[in-house]
C-alpha cells in the first residue's frame, strides 16, 4: 500500500468497504496464477512481467479516461517506491512462491502493514495504542512460526521465507521514506503505475542477467501475464484508491487481513498446497495481528 494523501471521508463508507474487499480478493487470488507462471518463468522475470504490465494497464486506463498521468510529486518518490515496493517486495515474493509455495508467500508477504506501523511509530512518531502494539507482537510471532522450520530446537530457519519477510520490510521502508513527500495534490494511481513500470524494467534486467530468458513463452504464459497484470495489479490498485476516496483510510485498510487468507485457501485446492499446522497457526496469528493494527480505533 502506497502512502496516501489526507482524504476527507465521504458518503458511502459501505461502498468503500465493498470496493476494498474486492481489491483484497483480487490481490489474494493472484498468488495462484503467479505460481503457475513461475513453473516456466524464473521468479524475477515473472515478477517483472506482472508489475510491468499492471503499471502499463493503469497508464492506458488513465489515458483512456482522460485522467492526468503525472504523479504530482517528486521523481525520486517514484524511484524509491520502485526499488522498495516493486523490485524488492515483488522480487522476494515471487522467489518465495517459486521455492516455498504460494500459501506461505501470501502469509509472509502481507506482513508489510505490520512493519509500516512499527517504522512509522519509530521514525514518523505516529502513536500506536495498546491494541496496535499487541497486534504487532501477535503478527510477528505468526510470521516467525511460518519462517521457523523443523523442530523447536535447534532452530532451523527458511532463508527463502526470511527473504520474503525482507521484501515486506522493504515495502514498509519505502512507505515510510516517502510519507512526508506525498503532498495533497499527489496522484496515488499514477504514482503506483509509474513505480510499477520502472520496477518492472529493473526486475526484467536483473532477471535476464541473473536468471536468463524464460523457458517458454507461449499462449499460456502470455495469458497468465495479462491476467496477473489486470487482476493482480491494475484492478485492485485502482479499486483500493477509489475506496480510499470514498471512506476512511483505517476502515479501508483493515481489510488487508483477507489477502493471506485468500492466498492460502486458493492455493490449497488449485496448487495442491495442503496447509500444515504451522502454516495454519501462522495464518491465524498474522491475520489477527493485521486486524488489531489496522482496524479503526473506537472513540
Amino acid at each position: 500500500m502506497l502512502p496516501t494523501p489526507r482524504i476527507t471521508p465521504a458518503r458511502g463508507v459501505m461502498s468503500a468497504s465493498f470496493l476494498a474487499v474486492i481489491a483484497m480478493l483480487f490481490w489474494g487470488v493472484a498468488y495462484v496464477p503467479s505460481a503457475w507462471l513461475v513453473e516456466t518463468w524464473p521468479p524475477l522475470l515473472a515478477a517483472a512481467a506482472r508489475i510491468g504490465v499492471g503499471g502499463l494497464l493503469l497508464i492506458i486506463a488513465l489515458v483512456a479516461l482522460r485522467q492526468p498521468i503525472g504523479t504530482g510529486t517528486d521523481i525520486w518518490v517514484v524511484v524509491v517506491l520502485a526499488l522498495t515496493q516493486s523490485v524488492a517486495f515483488y522480487g522476494a515474493t515471487f522467489i518465495g512462491i517459486a521455492h516455498e509455495g504460494a500459501g506461505i508467500a501470501a502469509v509472509l508477504a502481507n506482513t508489510d502493514p505490520l512493519f509500516v506501523a512499527a517504522l512509522a511509530a519509530i521514525f514518523l512518531h505516529e502513536r500506536l495504542n495498546r491494541r496496535q502494539w499487541m497486534g504487532l507482537l501477535v503478527g510477528l510471532i505468526g510470521a516467525a512460526v511460518v519462517v521457523w522450520k523443523g523442530p523447536l530446537w535447534p532452530p532451523s530457519i527458511s532463508l527463502v521465507s526470511l527473504a520474503v519477510i525482507g521484501g515486506a520490510v522493504a515495502w514498509a521502508i519505502g512507505t515510510v521514506a516517502v510519507a512526508g513527500r506525498i503532498r495533497q495534490e499527489a496522484r496515488p494511481i499514477p504514482i503506483a503505475a509509474w513505480q510499477m513500470v520502472l520496477g518492472g524494467i529493473i526486475l526484467g534486467v536483473l532477471g535476464l542477467v541473473f536468471e536468463g530468458p524464460p523457458g517458454s513463452t507461449g499462449g499460456r504464459e502470455i495469458g497468465l501475464i495479462l491476467l496477473l497484470g489486470l487482476v493482480g495489479s491494475a484492478i485492485p490498485f485502482a479499486l483500493f484508491y477509489i475506496a480510499l476516496g470514498r471512506g476512511e483510510a483505517g476502515k479501508v485498510s483493515a481489510w488487508f487481513f483477507l489477502v493471506p487468507v485468500i492466498g492460502v485457501l486458493t492455493a490449497w485446492p488449485l496448487l495442491d498446497e495442503t496447509p500444515g499446522l504451522r502454516l495454519w497457526i501462522g495464518l491465524v496469528l498474522v491475520c489477527g495481528g493485521l486486524w488489531m493494527v489496522l482496524a479503526p480505533v473506537r472513540r
